[in-house]
């Protein structure tokens, strides 16, 4: 540890005096950054007299070649973040995007959003290594983070405005994330990093790659990870994490063949939620103590968790039959299962019980519930399986590239939730008849999609036009008991159906190389995102619920030259079709879900991105981003006290949770094995309430990476050692936004964290 310490021993009375402060609330905690980096760069260079080399990273903003904006994260970049972090939160550094964790390593899964141009996580088109990620839904879905440890990411290439027609996505209005993982090395080798830090963390990591084996060119690795932590908010609620991957690769000559397994394990506590004054919502404030009232023990946080357990299984297939034509073919096989436990009061329980033999909206006489005799829970379980290919075929003709293909995925997914008393040991009574049936649902959901498109490039390449479409056939059926009402009511479902599809979805594209270096870009793009799965089991099943549209333009410039990358796009969306929905938040019942359409969403905005590496080992970056997403029309919500429907204005608002300005900086600097990377992001007034009514402030949030990279010979000789900072100056803010109509709920983030890891290669 003693080269790690010399370097930064100059900068212990500054640390020490920030790390102890309770609070910054003046213009130092805005320039101290500046400060430290001042006194940490001659120290650095000082003490790096032996040793190895720590190259700086790349992040590309200008996306050379592409005809819409997009920015790329490299495999350098993401090691001088915190290792272990969950993949969407490495996004946030990119212009046009905004991911909120409630914990610093995102292992809170319901705690994590992610917005792109003011279209959720919900709303993009996401893949791993080619693979779906088929949805963001928690419970149905696939989120990445799942399936890959950030030490395996070589890069993430996000497209803010819109996917090419190659994306396999049933909601993709908005832009794509393409998440790329790393394969087997050619020589054998191996990884073990051990991170240690704030609210007990502790991750171990490692990976054995073979090398390659024999005559047939084989080669795999497998890996894995282990992670716990506390909650900030609540040091007895835990948060687990469990990962493994195995990832092989066979060359055949011009043909390759990648297979991956990925299993992923978790388990999680809630997260209590807070109002926007800083208050904890009452009706949902997880306590950490058993006090004996069944009302208030309903809220104890042990019996509010989730787990998931995920196996993924893919065969990546790279053709190449001549210079001209190729192929690449990619099925995948998703099994899933999870649970979600959570409390409810004894009075909460006595209406659920009460409701379903009410003589209106019940059946009266009923044997197949028992009442409450104390403290209940509900105990969800879910389970699905996944199963899909994507192939492509592409020729090259002279000038043109010619590419078609096609995508198939069929989905089965169950998901029940009855209500049981709990037994003197406080576990569930399912010896018992339960006290409720919130529901019990089977979905199916098959889709097909298909794509061409053609790439022309003229005038000796410096104009490259693209072109093509895709159709997208969407067909979702449920059976089974849908939700309380239907459950009171003893009406079971079968054979509901929901089909959409959109069989011209057309996008056009140029780049046009102007002199050395400038490039610009223009893109056009029309999406289509099918309705919602929860939609079908609402209360007010609508079968005429039209799909979302959105029309996509971009208009930019890039720049490339003398040690500078820039980008400066314009954007214009037309979000079409908007559906919403509207529920009541009730902790201990389901609350009851209404979607609609209600009119369009008009978002234009502006993003500059620039790389600048003044020196070889010093490097720049800033990204500006201006969006203004505002609701184009009124809806009609609920019913007022006559009946008559509710008008909700909110015309002319800005989008929850879409900031209208971000502003992010970054600086590195190395000096042979030592390096230092500060973070910095200024987030804009979000809206928390869609009529405008409620927002939390602006906040700037600081990062600190510090750290040392051995080089050499022997087993011990390229150790890291590499100390980061979350939130440097402990600002206080709310991260995660649950909006509502007039005022939503939140997650504050995490106070300032400590992180320390230690890696061996070997």
């Amino acid at each position: 540890m003693a080269p790690f310490a010399d370097p930064v021993r100059g900068l212990r009375a500054d640390l020490d005096s920030l790390f102890h402060s309770s609070r910054w609330i003046d213009g130092r905690a805005r320039t101290l950054a500046g400060t430290m980096l001042c006194a940490l760069v001659p120290q650095l260079h000082a003490a790096a007299a032996e040793g190895g080399k720590y190259e700086l990273g790349t992040l590309s903003v200008v996306g050379r070649g592409e005809t819409r904006a997009t920015s790329t994260i490299d495999l350098e970049s993401i090691e001088s973040l915190a290792p272990g972090r969950t993949p969407e939160r490495l996004l946030n550094t990119l212009p046009g995007v905004n991911v909120q964790t409630s914990d610093p390593y995102g292992l809170y899964e319901f705690g994590t959003t992610i917005r792109v141009r003011g279209f959720d996580e919900e709303q993009l088109g996401v893949t791993m290594d080619g693979v779906p990620m088929e949805t963001a839904d928690l419970r149905e879905g696939s989120p990445p983070h799942r399936y890959v440890d950030s030490e395996n990411i070589v890069r993430i290439s996000v497209s803010q405005g819109s996917g090419d027609v190659t994306t396999p996505s049933y909601h993709a209005l908005g832009g794509s994330i393409r998440y790329f993982s790393d394969d087997p090395t050619p020589m054998p080798s191996a990884i073990a990093s051990l991170t240690a830090g704030s609210d007990e963390l502790v991750r171990n990591f490692f990976r054995v790659d073979s090398g390659t084996i024999g005559e047939l060119g084989l080669s795999f690795y497998i890996s894995g990870s282990r992670a716990r932590q506390v909650q900030w908010a609540n040091d007895l609620a835990s948060l687990e994490r469990d990962h493994l991957t195995v990832k092989a690769l066979l060359p055949l000559g011009a043909h390759s063949l990648r297979f991956a397994y990925r299993y992923n394990k978790r388990d999680d506590h809630d997260f209590p939620l807070w109002l926007a004054n800083g208050d904890r919502f009452p009706y949902f404030d997880l306590h950490p103590h058993v006090v004996g009232d069944p009302e208030a023990d309903a809220l104890h946080y042990d019996r509010w968790a989730n787990g998931r357990e995920d196996h993924l299984y893919s065969l990546n297939a790279d053709l190449q039959f001549s210079p001209q034509l190729s192929a690449t073919l990619v099925p995948y096989y998703e099994d899933k299962e999870g649970y979600g436990w959570a409390n409810v009061s004894l009075s909460a329980a006595t209406d659920l019980y009460n409701g379903s033999l009410d003589p209106v909206a019940g059946t009266p006489g009923r044997t197949d519930v028992a009442p409450p005799t104390g403290l209940t829970a509900r105990d969800e379980t879910m389970n699905g399986e996944r199963l899909g290919i994507t192939a492509s075929l592409a020729y090259q003709w002279g000038t043109h590239r010619f590419e078609v293909g096609v995508w198939g995925e069929t989905t089965d997914f169950h998901q029940d939730r009855p209500l049981f008393n709990l037994n003197s040991v406080g576990d569930f009574d399912k010896d018992s008849l339960p006290v409720h049936v919130y529901y019990d649902r089977d979905f199916t959901t098959d889709v097909v999609q298909f794509f061409a498109r053609d790439q022309w490039r003229l005038m000796d390449d410096r104009l490259t036009l693209e072109y093509g479409f895709k159709t997208l056939d969407f067909e979702r059926r449920f059976e089974g008991i849908a939700n309380s009402d239907a459950f009171n009511m003893q009406r079971e479902i079968s054979g509901l159906r929901q089909s959409v599809d959109d069989m011209f979805q057309p996008q056009v594209g140029l780049t046009f190389l102007v002199t050395e270096g400038v490039e610009g870009f223009f893109n056009y793009a029309e999406n289509f995102s099918a309705p919602p799965r929860e939609s079908m089991v609402a209360q007010n099943f609508n079968p005429d619920l039209d799909a979302e549209r959105s029309k996509n333009y971009d208009l930019g410039v890039r720049y490339s030259g003398g040690g500078v990358d820039a980008s400066f796009t314009l954007y214009y969306i037309d979000y079409q079709n908007r559906i919403l929905e509207l529920t009541s938040f009730d902790p201990f019942r389901v609350g009851e879900s209404i979607f609609e359409n209600v009119g369009d969403i008009e978002t234009q905005g502006a993003e500059l991105a620039v790389s600048w590496s003044p020196m070889s080992n010093l490097k720049l970056g800033s990204s500006v981003t201006y969006n203004s997403s505002e609701f184009q029309d009124n809806y009609y919500s609920g019913v007022t006290g006559t009946g008559a429907p509710r008008l909700v204005e909110v015309k002319g608002e800005q989008v929850p949770d879409t900031p209208k300005f971000m502003l992010q900086g970054s600086v590195s600097y190395y000096e042979g094995p030592y390096f230092v990377t500060l973070d910095g992001k200024h987030t804009g007034k979000r809206y928390s309430a869609t009529t405008g009514a409620e927002s939390v402030p602006s906040y700037e949030i600081f990062d600190l990476t510090l750290g040392y990279q051995g080089r050499g010979t022997g087993p011990f000789a390229n150790l890291r050692y590499q100390f980061n900072i979350l939130n440097l100056f402990d600002e206080e803010y709310m991260a995660v936004i649950n909006e509502a109509e007039t005022s939503g709920l939140f997650i504050p983030g995490a106070p300032r964290t400590y992180f320390f890891t230690v890696r061996a290669d070997f």
